[in-house]
């Protein structure tokens, strides 16, 4: 048996190349600081007493619906 650590939701094309990964992790920061940041932005908004937009909740909702597709399985299931 192997003893290595294999990944668990990486798609197969991605794991190919080396770059490939690199993107993908990227890409999975970035939405995530996204998410993050947008969440925080609208906390330090309410506490200043500002008005805070509707824009942010659904600006964080699309980081994490993307993040969620990158990382998601996609066996099916239900």
């Amino acid at each position: 048996m192997n003893d290595l650590i294999q990944p668990a939701q990486i798609p197969a094309e991605i794991l190919k190349d080396k770059r490939g990964f690199s993107l993908y992790f990227v890409a999975v920061v970035a939405l995530a600081a996204i998410g993050v940041l947008a969440v925080l932005g609208g906390l330090l908004l309410a506490w200043a007493d500002r008005t805070v937009p509707g824009e942010i909740w659904t600006f964080a909702g699309l980081a994490v619906g993307g993040l969620v597709a990158l990382v998601g399985s996609d066996k099916g299931g239900a």
